[in-house]
Parts: C-alpha cells; sequence; structure tokens
C-alpha cells in the first residue's frame, strides 16, 4: 500500500482549475455551474492522471477514483473527469471532450 503524504497546507491553498490541466494534445470541456448560470467552454489539453490529482491534494485513490473534502470544496475524480463542489454552491466540472 503506498504511503499518503499529507498535503502541505499552503500549497493546496495555492491550488486552482489550472494546478490539474497538463497542457498538450486532446480537448477539454469545462462547465461551471454558478446560481442558475451555466457557463461551457472547451481548451486543449488533458486532465492529469487520478494519482497525480490525489498526491496534490494529498488524498488516497480508492478504486481509480477521488472522492474526498479538501479545504472546504467536494472533490471527485475518475480517469477523464474532474467535479469540484465549493463551499458556496458553485460547481466545476472538466472532462474529456
Amino acid at each position: 500500500m503506498p504511503c499518503i503524504k499529507a498535503p502541505n497546507p499552503d500549497t493546496v491553498r495555492d491550488l486552482n482549475e489550472e494546478s490539474f490541466i497538463r497542457e498538450g494534445k486532446g480537448r477539454l470541456k469545462i462547465i461551471v455551474e454558478s446560481e442558475g448560470e451555466k457557463i461551457e467552454t472547451t481548451i486543449s489539453g488533458s486532465l492529469k492522471s487520478v494519482d497525480e490529482m490525489a498526491e496534490m491534494l494529498g488524498v488516497e485513490v480508492k478504486e481509480g477514483k477521488i472522492d474526498a473534502v479538501v479545504d472546504g470544496v467536494k472533490v471527485r475524480a475518475k480517469r477523464g473527469r474532474l467535479e469540484m463542489e465549493f463551499e458556496n454552491g458553485d460547481r466545476m466540472r472538466i472532462e474529456k471532450a
């Protein structure tokens, strides 16, 4: 069983959506839902692997998925898809297009 390191609070605090995206090949669809509004856009790039995301967040991967609350943000991830729900109710989804 791999050793999971606790995240450095300063590192987690500095993470943003772009931290989970790798530049390069592929297309990603980003969907942001806030107070009844929905914004969709497509960008070039790919999501980092679930293992890389878990290491950045300091959480465990179970059955190839992440389902955790980190610094007040609900994070759910699986291969090719990342969902975040913030304390104010806003939601963001990043997935392969």
